[in-house]
């Protein structure tokens, strides 16, 4: 290769822009009719974050290249708004005959300039023969052309930039390493070590294996299932689990959000953050790549007002991230959200992310787990089930802090950590206890007896709290797996009657109910209400064949206040199951008795005894 013409003054000891200038020559001479002084139009797919260069490069070229004069330059790349302004080809077009047009990527060129065109191609890759090039003619050192490959396994830009004068290959080297290494999330537990997640963890453990293989070479990216959405309250571990399939990976991690995209500025800075992001993940590939607080985007379905348009083009950017030129081999991207019916169904299609999740607080076994990742062996296996009795309501991020809490009082004392200070460390408690201990275990046994009576599943477990922490105002519950269960209407008809059962139960035996049955989100009549207004508005399960759009308790509270009809017809569901919850209190009264005497000793039940105890005591048919 021929020694390229040193740039001039400053831009002589500019790297890139040399690289770019050989990348471009190369280019431009393998199309004959460039130096061949014919007509021509060439469109050329340069990398987005170096079209200033490949643009200073190619006025380089002309001016030191006789041949190219006459050539006329257009760069095609997103401005305002993320849109790609093609008027100034459009008049090259017209009135030059030798034409040569940059493009942010091959994708997205409209018609009249393919028919236009004699071929649109991408720019001449940069090998290690011309970076070793580029190094001897600004740097003035020679580096060989093995090592210029081998840097080239890092990132372009990172080798552009660790290339410095004074500097040799090797501390380069060094350099790419480290700057690979901080994006490497080495700070959070592998995915294999985390507890809580069953089906979403068999999705990860796939995703291992098959970004391995890919990495080998053995699996083409189109086989990876790259695209996932994970939903789930605040705290359960959306973005613990990114992080830690990041680390099974061995790959890097990069996390961003619609908000961060927003402080970037107006909606074309922000459409060029939302680029931004996906191209340093493709760069860094394999990368998985989490979008925060996904809902947030919207559905274009909804929008509405002044903002509707804003909206509609944020959404029409993201999809050309997921599955346009910036979503490229090597990419996993998972977004996180509270509100998966918020979001826009075309970003949710297979080839974007097509497989949903739902996480949820972890069951007492997750909460064991959770604690032995946490703690590893400091706490036996006595200590830990103890303490996950004493956190029934707290989700994986939670259980983080508490330990962190508990860690930093044992570092006071200079001493390893006891299981007191994590009793310690958790909230101020409010005892359970007399009257009101004897109303939630009541309540808790009447749910575990609808359960089990109407064969609503597996009972897992049934547990009345000592205590009530501050901000958690569980006292208790009743647990149950539904898997395997045809959800019809008497499926629902009978998820009525679990909830009210607790309320029911109360009432039959000491009089009356606590306000632990309603009294706010989560609550039993929350809950049963929600239920019997999808069944009425969307399921057709309740007299009215009509659908209404709800997707949270809040929509679904709106039906009810603004659609009398349904209102009636949720409140005569409730009603009826009320009182076949009344009955099966009554005819399970001793059952409850008992379950309840064991809860408020033993604060807990095991599914499968309390099963066998309503099988004990089960009246006959005749009674």
């Amino acid at each position: 290769m021929t020694r390229p013409t040193p740039l001039e003054g400053k831009a002589s000891t500019k790297l890139s822009r040399t690289v770019c200038l050989l990348s471009l020559r190369n280019t431009l001479k393998a199309h004959g009719a460039v130096y061949d002084e014919n007509p021509f139009t060439l469109a050329v797919a340069v990398p987005e974050e170096l079209m200033n260069d490949y643009v200073g490069a190619f006025k380089t070229l002309r001016q030191t290249e006789a041949v190219l004069a006459d050539v006329e330059l257009a760069a095609v790349a997103p401005k305002a708004r993320g849109r790609r302004d093609f008027s100034e080809v459009k008049l090259l077009l017209r009135y030059s005959d030798r034409v040569l047009v940059l493009l942010d990527r091959e994708e997205g060129v409209p018609s009249y300039l393919t028919a236009a065109v004699d071929r649109v191609t991408k720019v001449a890759p940069i090998d290690g023969e011309l970076l070793s090039e580029a190094v001897r003619a600004v740097l003035d050192w020679q580096l060989p052309i093995e090592e210029a490959e081998d840097l080239l396994k890092f990132p372009v830009e990172d080798v552009l930039a660790a290339l410095r004068p004074g500097r040799s290959a090797a501390d380069a080297r060094k350099r790419l390493e480290a700057a690979a290494a901080s994006m490497l999330d080495v700070g959070t537990v592998p995915v294999e070590s985390l507890s809580g997640y069953e089906e979403v963890g068999d999705w990860a453990r796939t995703v291992v294996a098959d970004v391995t293989a890919w990495r080998n070479g053995n699996l083409p990216w189109m086989e990876v299932d790259s695209g996932v959405l994970l939903s789930g309250p605040p705290g359960v571990g959306k973005t613990l689990f990114a992080r830690a399939l990041a680390r099974s990976c061995e790959c890097s991690f990069v996390a961003s959000s619609l908000a961060q995209w927003q402080a970037a500025g107006h909606l074309g800075d922000l459409l060029k953050a939302m680029r931004e992001t996906f191209r340093i993940a493709a760069e860094r590939a394999p990368t998985i790549l989490l979008l925060d607080e996904f809902d947030a985007v919207g559905d274009r379905a909804a929008f509405s007002g002044q903002n509707a348009q804003y909206s509609t083009e944020v959404v029409a950017g993201l999809l050309e991230c997921l599955d346009g030129a910036f979503r490229r081999e090597g990419v996993v991207v998972i977004g996180a959200c509270n509100h998966p019916g918020r979001i826009d169904r075309a970003l949710l299609r297979p080839g974007r992310l097509g497989r949903q999740f739902r996480l949820s607080l972890p069951n007492a076994a997750a909460r064991e787990g959770i604690l032995k990742t946490y703690l590893g062996d400091a706490l036996s296996k006595g200590d830990i089930a103890k303490l996950a009795t004493e956190i029934i309501a707290f989700s994986g991020a939670d259980i983080e802090q508490l330990v962190k809490d508990a860690r930093r009082k044992a570092r006071v004392q200079s001493r390893n950590i006891k299981l007191c200070d994590v009793l310690s460390s958790l909230p101020p408690a409010e005892p359970i206890e007399g009257k009101l201990r004897d109303h939630i275990c009541i309540h808790e046994a009447g749910h575990a007896a609808a359960i089990i009576a109407l064969d609503m599943g597996r009972l897992e477990g049934v547990i009345v709290m000592d205590s009530f922490r501050t901000g958690i105002g569980i006292g208790g519950g009743a647990h149950f797996d539904s898997g395997g269960r045809v959800h019809d209407t008497q499926f629902f008809k009978s998820a009525l009657v679990v909830q009210l059962a607790g309320m029911a139960a109360e009432k039959a035996l000491l009089g009356d109910h606590l306000e632990g049955a309603g009294g706010g989100a989560g609550s039993d009549l929350q809950k049963a209400a929600d239920i019997a207004t999808c069944m009425v508005a969307q399921l057709g399960m309740g007299g009215i064949t009509n659908f209404f759009t709800a997707n949270t308790s809040k929509e679904l509270e709106g039906i009810r206040r603004t659609m009398p009809a349904i209102n009636r017809r949720v409140e005569e569901l409730l009603a009826e199951a009320h009182d076949v919850a009344s009955a099966l209190v009554s005819r399970n009264e001793h059952f409850i008795c008992e379950l309840a005497a064991i809860l408020n000793i033993d604060g807990q039940v095991a599914g499968d005894r309390a099963t066998s105890l309503f099988d004990e005591l089960e009246p006959d048919d005749d009674e």
